[in-house]
């Protein structure tokens, strides 16, 4: 009941959200950015084939690589849209690219709640070890900037969230600790944030994270809404969007670096 009570408490704050525009499809080891017009069946744009960066804290020696080939994908509703990548070189392509596929389309809907809805994301795939790779979803939900993300492990083909990369209560705290960083913030923002977590709760902080990123159903989980929070690894790195007011730009990334913690 007190999780419950907590995730009712949160469900106020606001939408993630961020910006959008131009197809494009490039090396995974470079941030692609994509986006195609298209109706409700998707389009397929060629990509190019490479290797995924290595794992933070592991050897070079001992990291298994993947070779993953990339395409792009769109698809249309009313007056929205969202690309997405289409994938080869996981462990079973067709299983992986449906999930891919579903959970774009949920991220659209989730934004998009009626006909007249504008909604336009794209995505970026971020550097990742051989094992895992993470697909970015930023764009515009009207005058809102919009951001959300499918960590997946290419092992498994599963989506896997933000309590798989870090302990939530420790995350919790420093996110609210005056050591926070805050990836390509402004002064201004900064100082909203660091005003604005005043009023959120350790508690509060930990419910979020552990419901963070897909899959939707967790273990244990009594919210299978679409989450509030989102992360994605990139050069050893976790960056997590919070939800903060339209005034400081809808969402904060906080830059989180294990190995220095």
């Amino acid at each position: 009941m007190k999780r419950l009570f907590l995730y009712l408490t949160i469900v106020a704050l606001p939408l993630l959200f961020a910006g959008c525009k131009k197809r494009k499809t490039a090396d995974i080891k470079s941030i692609m950015t994509t986006e195609a017009k298209g109706a409700m069946s998707p389009t397929t744009t060629a990509g190019s084939e490479s290797t995924l960066s290595k794992d933070f804290n592991k050897p070079a020696e001992t990291d298994t690589k993947k070779s993953v080939t990339e395409e792009s994908e769109s698809f249309s509703e009313d007056k929205s849209e969202i690309t997405y990548p289409k994938l080869t070189g996981g462990k079973d392509d067709a299983s992986l690219n449906t999930m891919i596929s579903d959970n774009a389309k949920l991220g659209l809907k989730s934004f998009a709640t009626s006909p007249d809805s504008d909604v336009k994301l794209k995505y970026n795939i971020k550097n990742q070890s051989g094992k895992r790779v993470s697909i970015v979803y930023t764009g515009k939900s009207g005058n809102n900037n919009v951001i959300f993300t499918n960590n997946i492990d290419l092992e498994s083909d599963k989506s896997i969230g933000l309590s798989d990369f870090v302990d939530p209560l420790t995350l919790a705290n420093y996110i609210l600790s005056d050591d926070v960083v805050l990836e390509n913030a402004s002064n201004a923002q900064a100082a909203g944030f660091a005003e604005y977590k005043k009023s959120l709760s350790v508690d509060m902080l930990k419910t979020l994270i552990e419901d963070a990123d897909f899959p939707l159903v967790k273990k244990n989980d009594i919210n299978e809404a679409f989450p509030k929070v989102f992360s994605y690894e990139a050069g050893g790195d976790i960056f997590v969007a919070i939800p903060v007011p339209h005034e400081l730009g809808d969402y904060v990334l906080v830059k989180y670096s294990p190995a220095t913690k």
